[in-house]
């Protein structure tokens, strides 16, 4: 008898989605079909569904959740031990199986019967509910692979079991109408193209009523959270970065934050969509080759013209390195990424969430200590990092010497400039980012 076929749709999976593939192929029958992260096609947007399982009864629709402590849930909400309240999941899952239902029928599979259910895979022992339908939760025990087998949870008795020739072309259909990642909708924008960026995924998309217009979507997943209370504060970190360039203010060399979003058929995912910068990083155009010195001189001119912009408005950005400045097709170079930046009307850091800031030759000796106790001149540091990276090209994880200096190719004076960016001290570094700009200025006037 074949065993259980495993089909991951999409990439990036979480924990949760995870464990119960798992489980599922363990436990389940062979024959069986899971279909992990698979994308529905509802215009106008994409419905993503955790797991799909096809097997002689129909077809499942789970809902994943990996959460933490007690849960007490009514028919609308569910209530961490927290205090704070969620959407009800099943309200949700059973709306994402009647969109499959819709789907099917419109493709002969009427008969079909398609049922939505919850699986909470960190164990269902902690949860209370007046909700009726709370016989639809389940933990990743037995009693949901009985769900999954026996007759009780289909859509109406009247509902045929399906062949295995039938499953094999029920399978066919679904998979075949599945949404790729880079054709699904977002927001409203059509995906072309995705990447992980360390902590998100990062989507390039277009608007499909205006061909060639495109936008960059920060893709955020917060689902092992313990509570609400959790959650508030991962998705208050993912909109540092719309809530700091909101802060400074518009500038031609910062990135434009269009809005932040939670995903239409999801409590765990959101979206920050920001203007298209360009198609290539700081970092990707030193991997093809050294840039001459008056380029660099112009690309750190427009990053400290940037950033001057931000310190006037009290935002630190913390995070800065050729990763996070991006080339546009204009010859701009504008900053992004400010996912930790320090920012007046946010009091709590990333160091008090016991999440730490970067690390590496990019960050200031003060900030790599405590980082929350910096100022402009930690700016200052990873912007003459980014200028010994332009200089060098050293290796990723390569750290900063600060002996090569002497032998860079700079007059003098710019060997003088980058040492006291660099100084380990930040009271002999510039005062200000300002202080930087006119200096670079001054050099860039004085080698043309």
């Amino acid at each position: 008898m074949p065993g259980v076929e495993v089909i991951h749709c999409a990439s990036h999976p979480h924990i949760g989605e995870t464990l119960t593939a798992n489980y599922l192929r363990h436990h389940l029958p062979g024959g069986s079909v899971v279909l992990v992260n698979y994308y529905l096609p509802d215009p106008p947007a994409t419905l993503e569904i955790d797991l799909v399982v096809i097997n002689h009864n129909g077809v499942y629709v789970l809902e994943v959740k990996h959460w933490l402590g007690a849960i007490d849930a009514d028919q609308v909400h569910w209530r961490h031990s927290s205090g704070e309240w969620r959407d009800n999941p099943i309200v949700r899952v059973e709306h994402k199986a009647r969109v499959m239902h819709s789907f099917l029928r419109d493709r002969g599979w009427g008969e079909v019967s398609v049922v939505g259910l919850v699986v909470l895979s960190k164990g269902t022992g902690a949860f209370q509910s007046t909700d009726p339908n709370a016989h639809k939760v389940f933990g990743l025990h037995e009693r949901l692979i009985q769900a999954l087998t026996g007759r009780e949870y289909i859509f109406r008795p009247t509902c045929p079991t399906l062949t295995d020739n039938q499953i094999h072309r029920l399978r066919k259909a679904i998979l075949d109408s599945h949404v790729a990642d880079a054709e699904r909708r977002v927001a409203g924008y059509r995906v072309v193209g995705q990447r992980q960026r360390g902590h998100y995924v990062e989507l390039e998309a277009e608007d499909p009523e205006f061909p060639g217009r495109k936008v960059r979507i920060k893709q955020y997943d917060v689902s092992a959270v313990g509570s609400q209370k959790e959650l508030e504060e991962a998705v208050r970190r993912f909109k540092r970065d719309m809530a700091a360039l909101v802060r400074a203010g518009p500038h031609p060399n910062l990135v434009l934050p269009h809005r932040f979003q939670r995903d239409e058929s999801s409590d765990e995912r959101y979206y920050l969509i920001l203007e298209w910068a360009g198609d290539q990083t700081l970092a990707e155009r030193l991997a093809t080759g050294p840039i001459e010195l008056d380029e660099q001189l112009r690309i750190l001119g427009q990053v400290a013209a940037a950033l001057s912009h931000c310190h006037a408005q009290g935002v630190l950005h913390r995070n800065l390195s050729p990763v996070s400045i991006y080339l546009a097709p204009t010859g701009q170079a504008k900053v992004g990424d400010f996912d930790f930046a320090k920012v007046p009307t946010i009091s709590r850091t990333l160091a008090q969430t016991g999440t730490p800031l970067v690390v590496g030759r990019h960050v200031s000796p003060e900030q790599a200590f405590h980082a929350s106790d910096v100022d402009a001149r930690a700016d200052i540091y990873s912007l003459g990092a980014v200028w010994y990276d332009m200089l060098f090209r050293p290796a990723g994880d390569e750290p900063l010497d600060r002996a090569r200096i002497a032998a860079a190719p700079l007059p003098a004076d710019g060997q003088e400039i980058l040492l006291s960016m660099l100084a380990e001290l930040r009271s002999e570094r510039p005062g200000s980012m300002e202080e930087v700009r006119l200096w670079l200025d001054l050099l860039a006037d004085d080698l043309s």
